[in-house]
């Protein structure tokens, strides 16, 4: 069952203890944004360093025009629209990347 028909307003978070996606995650939750600075704290419940998010959800546009997604993340991301792989910068880290796209 997918959370985000149940609940609007966020993205469907699954973490990982590891820097790869394997596995089980850690913990899943639901994040309304998706906008984050650890530091040095846990990121999971029990690492704080070498973890990945996959997030996944539905985006609704305000209004039809093209938008620019913005990323800035440590060690790398990968960015999947409609189901496609439209940006991948995976083991690089801390430039920031972005992809503008049509959306209804």
């Amino acid at each position: 069952m997918d959370i985000l028909t149940i609940y609007q307003g966020g993205l469907y978070g699954e973490y990982f203890n590891n820097a790869f996606l394997d596995g089980v995650p850690a913990m899943t939750r639901l994040d309304f944004n998706i906008s984050f600075n650890w530091g040095l704290g846990l990121i999971t419940n029990e690492v704080a360093d070498f973890v990945s998010v996959r997030w996944s959800g539905k985006v609704l546009a305000p209004y039809s025009e093209e938008f620019t997604f913005i990323f800035t993340a440590d060690d790398g991301v990968r960015f999947y629209w409609q189901g496609v792989l439209v940006l991948d910068r995976w083991d690089s880290c801390c430039e920031d990347v972005s992809i503008t796209l049509p959306m209804v």
